[in-house]
């Protein structure tokens, strides 16, 4: 994706990215479908290959961005030079990804780590700690959800803060050269085979299961189990909806709102450690497992903590706005952090106020960055299944209503749900692609 140059390389790479946005519940059904044509049962092995496609944008998106930010010149150089292809990778490509790799592999850790919709159609009899949260909860055996959230938590927290004062004091070993071995292993027909394994790697075990589901449309009387039936699913259906759509739009207006202003603060107060403390903070929601999160909030704000929110929209809509606001922060601090001062400091010489200088030259500087934001809260308040089981009460999102179908063994219903969601969100990963093409975010 960055050093090959093909025809569909954005397709591809907008494809890539899908995943991340997808409700997992419904990417968790897809390869339940999928891996069922193999014999593969609900278990471990499932879990395992479940966790690996909706981890998998999180290694590559995050080495990605370094490697376009990095200088081909030196691996140029040294190719000049006579270093084999294995040999300019270990010793010059690699370690300059080194951060990229190692905050893909702590992020994909902790992703995998908190799953919980994806993990409950996949697991069968196996569990794992969210899984437990949940059940915990349900049980209402809150101390043992407690504990459980916390070790999850501090296990999520210590991973954070790893990579954010750690990085730069891990190494790769690049000292010795093995010049004959290399240049075999950098043989051009070797080259074709570890590309043609990568591309199969992808379709076979990451795009193709991914979107199985679609296949699967016209193997079930979809139009009678979801809107002739008795049990009135479509009416289910149209209220889950309106429910993720409501508090995903509210989640991104109320982010919109704080994350404009915290963005400005991180990129324009010079406070030090101060600055840097908060800035680790932001990323905190992120990091930890969302059934955690969500049962932290649930044990702090409702009924058995303080009392302030009981089960139910309101309280779904707090915990979703606590993880999806540093996805509205980030990219407009990636694009304030790029944008040239000079302009605003002319505007406020010319007797312009800060107000004035806001809405007609910040703003607008600061475009990109709003939209990717608000798509990015959007997706991911859409997808979120762990922390709203947690804190839903009677309330039902998308998400939930496709583990429940699936569970009820209601497939034709469930593969109609996934296949809106997958195809809402697809819209919605592509038009942010579009924002992207015509500014740094």
């Amino acid at each position: 994706l960055t050093r090959y140059k093909f025809k569909g390389r954005k397709f591809l790479d907008a494809l890539v990215d899908l995943p991340m946005a997808v409700p997992t519940s419904a990417l968790g059904f897809s390869l339940l479908l999928f891996w069922a044509v193999f014999g593969i049962e609900p278990g471990f092995v499932l879990i395992l290959l479940g966790h690996i496609v909706f981890t998998f944008p999180y290694i590559v998106r995050n080495m990605k961005i370094v490697l376009e930010k990095t200088k081909v010149l030196y691996e140029d150089a040294a190719r000049t030079l006579g270093a084999s292809g294995i040999t300019v990778f270990r010793t010059i490509t690699l370690p300059m990804m080194k951060e990229g790799i190692i905050a893909g592999a702590i992020l994909a850790f902790t992703r995998s780590l908190g799953e919980t919709g994806a993990t409950i159609i996949l697991s069968g009899l196996v569990e794992t700690g969210p899984i437990l949260i949940v059940g915990f909860r349900r049980q209402l055996e809150l101390p043992a959800a407690s504990l459980l959230a916390g070790i999850l938590i501090a296990v999520a927290l210590g991973l954070l803060f790893s990579v954010k004062f750690l990085t730069r004091k891990v190494g790769f070993p690049v000292k010795n050269v093995w010049p004959e071995i290399e240049t075999a292993l950098s043989h051009k027909y070797l080259r074709y085979i570890r590309d043609g394994l990568t591309i199969i790697i992808l379709l076979g075990f990451i795009l193709i299961p991914s979107f199985f589901i679609v296949s699967r449309i016209f193997e079930y009387n979809i139009i009678e189990d979801v809107f002739e039936g008795q049990d009135n699913k479509w009416a289910y259906l149209y209220v889950s909806f309106i429910n993720s759509i409501s508090i995903a739009g509210l989640a991104v207006l109320i982010t919109l709102l704080f994350g404009i202003p915290f963005a400005f603060i991180l990129t324009k107060r010079e406070w030090g450690r101060v600055l840097t403390f908060i800035d680790t903070l932001l990323d905190i929601p992120i990091a930890i497992p969302s059934a955690a999160l969500g049962f932290a909030i649930f044990m702090f704000w409702g009924p058995a903590g303080i009392g302030l929110f009981s089960p139910g929209f309101f309280m779904i809509l707090f915990v979703h706005i606590t993880f999806t606001f540093p996805y509205m922060v980030r990219p407009i601090i990636g694009v304030l952090e790029s944008s040239n001062e000079g302009v605003e400091e002319a505007a406020r010489t010319l007797g312009a106020s800060n107000l004035t200088v806001f809405r007609r030259i910040t703003l607008p500087s600061i475009k990109q960055g709003i939209i990717a934001g608000c798509i990015m809260v959007f997706t991911r308040s859409l997808g979120e299944t762990g922390a709203t089981i947690v804190v839903m009460g009677g309330i039902r999102t998308i998400p939930v209503l496709i583990v429940d179908w699936v569970e009820a063994n209601s497939f034709g219903a469930a593969i109609f749900a996934s296949i809106l969601v997958i195809v809402f969100s697809a819209v919605l990963i592509f038009i942010l692609r579009l924002t992207r093409q015509k500014g740094e975010v």
